[in-house]
C-alpha cells in the first residue's frame, strides 16, 4: 500500500506533462497548407473557447501538422496566423468529448488576400482513436424522448446496445450489463458492489439530464485508459458556466389516464355467481419532473458557475394479485371445511381467516420522491492552469417501491421500501506545460447509500415478539400467495459504499504520435447490514393450513403448529471491507494528415 501511494505521489509531483484527453476533453488537429498544397511548418494556431474566452494553442511541426489539445467540450473559435501569409479565422468549430476534430487549413499569401473568415461549421471526425464510439451531444439530449428523462438511457441510440432485461440495464455486444463501466466528469459513477450506475436502477437517476453536456459511448476497442469494462464504457461531461448567463427551465408531466392500457395488467374479479372474470386493468401511474440549470460568470473569462436542481414526484400504485386468483378467491371447499374442523376451527373462524387472507390482496399505495443539487465552479487559474469541482447530491425515497412492477404476487404490506442517498465530489486540475504536454488530475470521494426497510404489517396480521413486523409466509399448492415481511429485509445497509479515486493520465504529442500515460486508484469501503430471511419464512401447503395457525394466534394465542417448513437465516448481520484497485496504462497512437 505504502509502494502504490509513492508511486502516485511521484506520479503528481513529476507528471506535470501529464494529460488525460478522451475522459473529459477533445481536441482540434490538422494541416496547414499554402495554396500550392505545401505544407507550412510554425505556424500558430489559437483555439478560443466561445463561451469562456480561454486560449490554447499549437504550432505547426515541419510536416504542416497540428494538433491542440486538452480542450473543454463546447465550440471553438481558430485563428491560424503566419509571417507573409494572410491571417485564417473559423468561427465555429465543435470540440466533443474523446475526439480530435478534424480542421484542415488553406493560407493564402497577404499581398493577395487581406483575411479568411470561414463562419460555416465544421464535421466533427474522430481521427485519434479506432475505437466503436457514439457520441450523444445537446442536439440529441434536448430533441430526442427518453422514459424518465434518465439521460444515461440514450445510449439505447447506439449500435450493439439493447435492453438486458426488465430492471432498465442495458447490454452492449449481448454482454451482461453488469459488465459496463460508468464514468461522470472522469470519476467512477459505477457502484462497486451491484457492478451498476450509482444508485442503480429503480430510482430516476443520479444525475440530472439538465446537468449533462455531452457523453460518449464506447462499444468495442476501447482506449487503454478505460478499465473494468466487458461490455460498454459511457462517459459523460456535465456543464459549465460561461461568460453569458443562461439556463432553462423544464417541468415535464406524465400520466398514463392519458395512454393506453397494457393489454398484460389483468386482474381476476370474483363476479356475484361466484365465477371469475379476466379483467384488464390500468392502476395509475402520474409523473412531475421539474427543475432548473442556471451557468454564468462569477468574473469575466477567469470563474464560472453552473446549478442545476431537479424534483421528481411519481405516484405509481401497484396492484396485489395472487398468481392463482381463481383457486385464491374461490370459497373454502368442503375438504378445507373438515381440514378445519379436525384441528377445532369453526366455519365462522374459517371464514374470517380467508377474509383476512383475501384482505392481503388490491392496491398498493406506492410513491417516488427524488431530489437533485449540482452546484459546479470552474476556475480558469491562469494561462497554464485551470480547476473544477463540482459536488451532486441526490435522495429518493420510495415506500413500497422495492417491487416496481404493476402487478406484484405478494401481499400488500410484502413489497419493501426503498431509499437511496448519494452524494459526491470531484475535482479537476488541468495543467499546459507547452502545446505539447499537459497534464490532469482527478480526485473524486463519493457515497452511495442504498438501503431498504419492510412496510407496516396490516391490521390483524400476526408480528413477531417484541417486534412491529410478522414473519414473509409463502402459501403454496392452490394459492402460491406470500404477505408479511419480505425474506430479504431488513437492509439496514445494503450497500453504503464510500468511494476515493485519485487518478492521473498523460498525453504528451510527439511529433504524429500521442503518447498517453498515466495511473489510478480507486478505493471503494463498503458496510453491508443484511440477513436474508432473518425475520423467518413459513411455508404452507394449502389455505386451510395456513387458516388453522391464524386462527391459532389470533384469537386463541397458541402458537402456529400447521406450516410445511419454516427457515429463519442466524450468523452476523453486518460486514466491512475494502476493496483497492491498481491501475495504470501507456498507449500510443499515430494521428492521421491529410492535405
Amino acid at each position: 500500500m505504502k509502494k502504490a501511494v509513492l508511486f502516485v505521489l511521484l506520479a503528481l509531483l513529476a507528471g506535470a506533462p501529464l494529460f488525460a484527453q478522451s475522459t473529459t476533453e477533445g481536441a482540434i488537429g490538422g494541416v496547414v497548407v499554402d495554396q500550392s498544397k505545401g505544407v507550412l511548418p510554425g505556424v500558430t494556431v489559437n483555439a478560443r473557447n466561445v463561451a469562456t474566452n480561454s486560449v490554447a494553442t499549437a504550432t505547426t511541426d515541419e510536416s504542416g501538422h497540428f494538433t491542440v489539445i486538452r480542450l473543454a467540450p463546447g465550440t471553438y473559435a481558430v485563428d491560424v496566423t503566419l509571417a507573409g501569409f494572410a491571417p485564417y479565422t473559423r468561427s465555429t468549430v465543435v470540440v466533443e468529448v474523446g475526439r480530435v476534430t478534424n480542421l484542415d487549413i488553406t493560407l493564402g499569401v497577404a499581398a493577395q488576400t487581406e483575411s479568411v473568415n470561414v463562419v460555416a461549421e465544421t464535421p466533427v471526425i474522430n481521427r485519434e482513436t479506432a475505437d466503436l464510439s457514439t457520441n450523444i451531444n445537446q442536439t440529441s439530449l434536448n430533441n430526442l424522448p427518453v422514459s424518465a428523462r434518465r439521460w444515461s438511457n440514450f445510449v439505447l441510440t447506439t449500435p450493439g446496445a439493447a435492453p438486458d432485461g426488465t430492471f432498465g440495464l442495458i447490454s452492449f455486444r449481448g454482454i451482461s450489463g453488469l459488465l459496463n463501466n460508468n464514468t461522470v466528469d472522469g470519476g467512477d459513477n459505477t457502484q462497486a458492489f451491484f457492478a451498476e450506475e450509482r444508485g442503480r436502477t429503480r430510482l430516476s437517476y443520479s444525475l440530472s439530464l439538465a446537468a449533462v453536456q455531452e457523453f460518449q459511448v464506447t462499444t468495442s476497442n476501447y482506449s487503454a485508459e478505460y478499465g473494468r469494462a466487458a461490455g460498454g464504457v459511457v462517459n459523460a461531461v456535465t456543464k459549465s458556466g460561461a461568460n453569458q448567463v443562461s439556463g432553462e427551465g423544464f417541468y415535464f408531466f406524465r400520466d398514463n389516464a392519458m395512454g393506453a392500457s397494457n393489454p398484460f395488467t389483468v386482474q381476476a374479479i370474483r363476479q356475484p355467481d361466484g365465477s371469475f372474470l379476466t379483467t384488464r386493468i390500468k392502476p395509475d401511474d402520474r409523473r412531475q419532473q421539474y427543475g432548473i440549470g442556471i451557468g454564468g460568470a462569477i468574473k469575466k473569462d477567469k470563474v464560472f458557475f453552473f446549478l442545476n436542481g431537479d424534483q421528481q414526484k411519481r405516484n405509481f400504485p401497484g396492484t396485489a394479485v395472487p398468481s392463482n386468483p381463481a383457486a385464491f378467491f374461490a370459497d373454502l371447499s368442503s375438504a378445507e371445511l373438515a381440514t378445519l374442523a379436525s384441528r377445532g376451527v369453526t366455519a365462522a373462524q374459517g371464514s374470517q381467516g380467508l377474509a383476512f387472507l383475501q384482505s392481503l390482496t388490491g392496491v398498493v399505495a406506492r410513491t417516488g420522491d427524488q431530489t437533485l443539487f449540482l452546484p459546479k465552479i470552474d476556475w480558469q487559474v491562469n494561462d497554464k492552469n485551470s480547476f473544477a469541482v463540482s459536488y451532486n447530491h441526490l435522495r429518493w425515497k420510495s415506500p413500497a417501491g422495492v417491487q416496481t412492477a404493476a402487478t406484484v404476487a405478494n401481499g400488500v404490506d410484502n413489497w419493501g421500501n426503498d431509499g437511496v442517498d448519494d452524494d459526491w465530489v470531484i475535482m479537476r486540475l488541468n495543467s499546459v506545460l507547452s502545446s505539447k504536454f499537459t497534464n490532469e488530475i482527478r480526485f473524486q470521494w463519493g457515497r452511495d447509500f442504498e438501503y431498504q426497510s419492510s412496510q407496516e404489517p396490516v391490521a390483524g396480521e400476526p408480528v413477531a415478539a417484541g417486534t412491529n413486523r410478522s414473519p414473509n409466509v409463502s402459501i403454496g399448492g392452490t394459492a402460491a400467495f406470500g404477505f408479511g415481511k419480505p425474506n430479504f429485509l431488513e437492509r439496514t445497509s445494503y450497500p453504503d459504499e464510500r468511494k476515493i479515486q485519485l487518478s492521473d493520465t498523460a498525453t504528451w504529442l510527439a511529433n504524429t504520435h500521442l503518447i498517453k500515460f498515466g495511473v489510478d486508484l480507486n478505493r471503494t469501503n463498503d458496510t453491508l447490514d443484511n440477513l436474508f430471511q432473518e425475520g423467518g419464512v413459513y411455508t404452507y401447503n394449502s389455505r386451510a393450513d395456513f387458516i388453522s395457525d391464524y386462527i391459532l394466534v389470533t384469537q386463541r394465542n397458541q402458537a402456529a403448529r400447521n406450516y410445511s417448513t419454516f427457515a429463519q437465516g442466524i450468523g452476523p448481520t453486518a460486514f466491512t471491507f475494502n476493496t483497492m484497485d491498481y491501475a495504470a496504462f501507456v498507449q500510443t497512437r499515430g494521428t492521421s494528415r491529410r492535405a
